[in-house]
């Protein structure tokens, strides 16, 4: 199987050295390139065609959330994952609807953005349901449902359950369906919400009211 290819984009050097350095330890990770502007992020995204790219937000030039974009229409295969300290609902809402597959906080664990760097590789959403209940607290509805979901009830469960930080397999199990039953089911709420990523479908579900999601995070 072909490693996977990723492309880290910080501007500080010290950080993106080290987490190159740290990725390059996994015989199943290609660092292909580095960058530390939005422009050196879409460029290089371009040229390298990496299969995920991580990301921070604040860039010398602009917004990590604006290379995202660009990244995304000119290869919508690449998985964007941005990693950076900052935690604003109104930053996190800006990357969803920019496409990312996953936002993860500087503070994790060298073994979970390894973990996330494959999980993104496999389109899998990366990002705990408590903190994505914390920071989109303002888009969840309180009172009237929004529009009809034009889901049907079993892609409902589906997207249920990823909303509570599932993989495709775990949704299986829970569900008792086949994971290729799964991915078809993932698929069809991708395309009948027109969204790009399983994050961006969750969080339409919950801006919709079409499901909930705990506060914090389970004992």
């Amino acid at each position: 199987m072909a490693a996977i290819r990723v492309l880290v984009v910080d501007d500080h050097v010290v950080f993106s050295d080290a987490l190159a350095t740290i990725l390059r330890t996994e015989s199943d990770i290609e660092v292909v390139g580095k960058g530390g502007t939005v422009r050196e992020a879409i460029d290089a995204a371009r040229a390298l065609q990496p299969d995920v790219v991580l990301l921070d937000v604040h860039m010398p030039d602009g917004s990590g959330i604006e290379a995202a974009a660009a990244i995304k229409k000119q290869r919508p295969q690449t998985q964007v994952v941005v990693l950076t300290s900052d935690e604003e609902e109104s930053v996190l809402r800006s990357a969803v609807q920019a496409g990312v597959t996953g936002y993860l906080s500087k503070h994790e664990s060298a073994a979970q953005v390894i973990q996330a760097v494959r999980s993104a590789a496999q389109g899998e959403a990366l990002i705990a349901p408590y903190m994505l209940a914390r920071l989109l607290h303002g888009m969840q509805k309180k009172d009237a449902p929004g529009p009809a979901t034009p889901l049907t009830p079993r892609e409902l469960a589906v997207l249920r359950e990823l909303s509570l930080g599932h993989d495709n397999e775990a949704v299986a199990r829970t569900l008792k369906m086949s994971p290729n039953t799964v991915r078809t089911h993932v698929q069809n709420v991708l395309s009948k919400l027109k969204v790009h990523s399983k994050l961006e479908a969750v969080s339409r579900g919950i801006r919709e009211g079409w499901i909930r999601i705990p506060q914090e995070p389970a004992a």
